[in-house]
């Protein structure tokens, strides 16, 4: 879902937007654990379907984090069903058939090799008030669309969550240590989408407990690497209006005009390869095809760019 909504002023004011600057080319060492939270099925591919490419080339293992199954897409399901107000039925079922489409570009980039069903199934369009007014277990939030306040899907990965801040919180934490990971890719805090930027605020709290559990100092955390996906007028073709739409397989950049926060810009540059699953990976995606190819084809570039965080943030 395509959808943008304005970042609070004095996140824009605390960190002033950066120059263009050249990203550091980003390291993947052999046997690298990496963990991909991905506020909805396709984010994982848009973002770092490359990434998951090379840590598995290089020995090392991926595990998806699917925090929400991508069924609060209404308009998608209102077209997809011909009803004007879907029943909430209807909107499980355009998740599982997300889920399922989710399995199929995970082959396309991994073979067997990923966990496909790491499914947390968190209110898609809610994950945002869970970090206010739906924060404790006393206070879940009920979905507008499929009207549970638990994950509907009998693949959840935590039947007993229930849809608040503190569990979404802990069921992270329990992915984080059960993977041990030597890196994250995670939607950027500053995404306008507020699904991402929650996810992204939810994980690095969840690195924080992790942490503070384990006893262990910040030069032990995990690479964390932050995406963007959702910004305006970026990337680039989008909209597959623009005359300036780059060639499949140019390189993306993050745009100017996101703030630097004072933070490390890096860029894994993909292989012809690497660049072509992705694009096969996308392609399994057909409900989101029918609705924003061009959003898509935009990120099939030669190079998946990521903002670096530190213990700080």
């Amino acid at each position: 879902m395509r959808m943008l909504c304005m970042v609070p002023a004095a996140l824009i004011l605390a960190a002033p937007a950066t120059s263009a600057v050249q990203p550091n080319a980003l390291e993947v060492n052999a046997g690298e654990r990496l963990i991909v939270v991905a506020p909805h099925p396709d984010d994982e591919t848009l973002s770092a379907g490359g990434l998951i490419q090379r840590v598995l080339e290089r020995g090392g293992a991926v595990r998806l984090v699917l925090v929400t199954a991508g069924d609060g897409y209404v308009e998608a399901v209102v077209h997809e069903t011909g009803r004007l107000r879907p029943r909430p039925a209807e909107y499980v079922a355009y998740g599982e058939r997300r889920l399922r489409e989710a399995r199929g570009a995970l082959r396309e980039l991994g073979g067997d090799a990923i966990r496909a069903e790491h499914l947390l199934g968190f209110p898609d369009g809610g994950i945002e008030p869970l970090l206010t007014a739906h924060r404790q277990r006393a206070h879940p939030e009920r979905s507008s669309t499929t009207g549970a306040a638990a994950p509907p899907y009998a693949e959840a990965e935590h039947p007993d969550v229930r849809y608040d801040g503190d569990d979404l919180r802990t069921a992270l934490v329990r992915c984080l240590s059960d993977v041990q990971p030597t890196m994250i890719a995670f939607p950027d805090p500053l995404d306008r989408h507020p699904d991402h930027r929650a996810t992204g605020s939810f994980t690095l709290l969840a690195v924080k407990d992790l942490m503070r559990r384990q006893g262990r100092s910040y030069a032990a955390m995990p690479r964390l690497l932050a995406y963007l996906v959702h910004w305006p007028d970026w990337p680039p073709g989008w909209d597959a209006s623009s005359p300036s739409t780059p060639a499949a397989g140019a390189p993306l950049s993050l745009p100017l005009n996101l703030p630097s926060r004072g933070l490390e810009r890096v860029a894994l540059t993909l292989t012809d390869n690497e660049v072509a699953a992705k694009r096969r990976a996308l392609a399994q995606y057909a409900s989101q095809q029918e609705v924003m190819a061009s959003l898509l084809a935009a990120f099939v570039r030669c190079t998946e760019p990521f903002t670096v965080f530190t213990g700080a943030e």
